[in-house]
């Protein structure tokens, strides 16, 4: 089982990344951070005559796809939602899906965890609904999640509950390295 991680932050040093250090900390993976795109503003060819070759970005998204079984995106929550740089690479998803080699192998499942500053569980619950009918319709099961409090760096570390449903996370991933019929 490969596990592919998505890091959303603008910030190196992000309590999402910490979190997902902690989920992935043991298992075999590998990162797509955003801070090393050079993303640009995402123009849809979708409906013109000939099909749009795919810009670099669109590329490093597609394989990273297709390289790994679970996908993990690590994110903070912005204004209720995915942060501004992560959705211009998530806008990207409008090629994606449309590729045969997506279509015929994506991965069999998506986590989430998403860190907040001010009661997260509710206000990062738009977050969660934006990327379950972002998985929903591209075919990729999506039953698990972490919503934590963070505000400064570090602080995730003091949020309990998140820091025990990622050890499940964990365990889970884990068990599913031992067991491909798992996930």
């Amino acid at each position: 089982m490969s596990i592919g991680l998505i890091l959303g932050s603008s910030r190196t040093k992000s309590n999402s990344r910490k979190l997902a250090d902690i989920l992935i900390k043991g298992t075999a993976h590998k990162i797509l951070d955003i801070t090393e795109l050079s993303l640009t503003d995402f123009e849809d060819f979708r409906h013109e005559p000939i099909p749009a070759s795919l810009d670099e970005s669109t590329q490093i998204l597609l394989d990273f796809l297709l390289e790994h079984d679970v996908i993990v995106i690590a994110a903070p929550i912005y204004w209720f939602g995915i942060p501004g740089k992560l959705k211009v690479l998530l806008d990207r998803l409008s090629h994606v899906f449309r590729q045969p080699a997506f279509i015929n192998q994506k991965p069999r499942e998506a986590i989430i965890l998403a860190v907040g500053g001010d009661r997260p569980r509710i206000k990062g619950l738009p977050l969660i609904l934006q990327f379950h009918q972002i998985f929903d319709f591209l075919g990729i099961p999506f039953q698990h999640y972490v919503l934590a409090e963070g505000n400064k760096p570090g602080d995730v570390r003091f949020d309990q509950k998140a820091l025990a449903e990622v050890a499940w996370l964990r365990s889970y991933l884990q068990k599913g390295e031992n067991d491909e019929g798992h996930i």
